[in-house]
């Protein structure tokens, strides 16, 4: 099956280059929101990048899926509703070094790469990033989350448009609300609220922050180029 990649960073190159070498996708394109189009020829990874105008025009959702490969939860989130109202499917990829048990059970445009450590009994949304995270059993994740390099114990619960960074953790049966992000080397031993901003192990949880930051970056993403 044919797989175009949504984006250009360097997240989206990876992903790119996972999808290439490690799955049965053939990439053929990237894409980028019409307003961010390169100069006619450009190219990526010797594959062209396209308008998203250009790829609804010439190759159709029948025929080939996407894969939205952008890190910020709200503008993956954004990216990823206007290609399914468009119709298109979306590809996921879970590297063949991960270790996965054979019970999970993944949403669409899902990313999983080869640092990852999945026990049974999990649930992963739709939309979602793994980079080298350690998710224990009867964990969920909800929709648009990033995890990078953390650990989750036993039956915990990840909510939607949540970001955690490098080496935090998460202790067993905690409940982590929507739209929070927990900062490097955090250690979470209760629930959180909704839009929670934790930075270190010491700090109170800031409510609310969050909720202005996901403005902010839904501003910045409907400026022009």
């Amino acid at each position: 099956m044919n797989v175009i990649i949504y984006g250009t960073g360097k997240m989206a190159e990876f992903i790119c280059y996972s999808f290439t070498k490690d799955s049965p996708y053939n990439v053929v394109a990237f894409c980028v929101d019409d307003a961010y189009v390169p100069p006619a020829g450009s190219t990526l990874q010797n594959l062209p990048i396209l308008s998203f105008a250009q790829v609804t025009k010439d190759f159709p959702p029948d025929a080939y899926k996407m894969h939205i490969a952008i890190g910020r939860n709200s503008a993956r989130e954004s990216v990823y509703n206007k290609v399914s109202a468009a119709g298109y499917g979306f590809a996921s990829y879970v590297s063949s070094k991960a270790n996965v048990w054979p019970d999970l059970v993944m949403g669409h445009n899902t990313f999983i790469d080869q640092c990852c450590d999945i026990q049974p009994f999990v649930t992963i949304g739709n939309n979602c990033m793994l980079i080298g995270s350690r998710i224990g059993h009867h964990c969920t994740l909800e929709d648009n989350i990033l995890l990078s390099g953390n650990i989750l114990a036993g039956n915990v619960t990840v909510g939607k448009n949540s970001f955690l960074g490098i080496n935090s953790a998460v202790k067993e049966d905690v409940i982590i609300g929507t739209h929070n992000i927990i900062g490097a080397g955090v250690f979470i031993n209760k629930n959180t609220e909704d839009y929670a901003i934790i930075t270190n192990a010491s700090a109170p949880q800031r409510i609310g922050d969050s909720k202005r930051f996901v403005m902010f970056n839904k501003a910045q993403e409907a400026k022009p180029a």
